[in-house]
């Protein structure tokens, strides 16, 4: 898919309704406060920042995406969640065997 401004513009709009949504959520529910682990507010870049300030949105580029034909958004969310909490920040690299991870998806469930 190639990137422009349009769709830019389209990702913030629908990005950002959820980087306002999250914080708001987890700090509602006391997740900051049942997460002992969590030291983000103990940076220095984060100290004047509330846990509910909306999250920001940045365009990565090279990022793996789908063929438009397999409707697999819920698949590669999910490896997206696996990726980031296995440490795994920079996906460009990343080739997903969508066949594969639905099938070891299949066999978890």
């Amino acid at each position: 898919m190639m990137r422009g401004a349009l769709h830019d513009k389209n990702v913030n709009i629908a990005v950002g309704k959820l980087g306002t949504m999250i914080p708001l959520f987890l700090t509602s529910t006391g997740f900051y406060g049942k997460r002992l682990d969590l030291y983000a507010n103990n940076l220095p870049n984060y100290v004047v920042k509330s846990q509910s300030d909306p999250l920001k949105v940045k365009h990565m580029k090279c990022v793996p995406q789908q063929e438009e034909s397999f409707n697999d958004y819920g698949l590669y969310t999910c490896l997206f969640v696996e990726y980031i909490n296995n440490g795994v920040f920079d996906m460009r690299s990343v080739d997903i065997d969508a066949k594969y991870h639905r099938q070891r998806y299949a066999t978890i469930i």
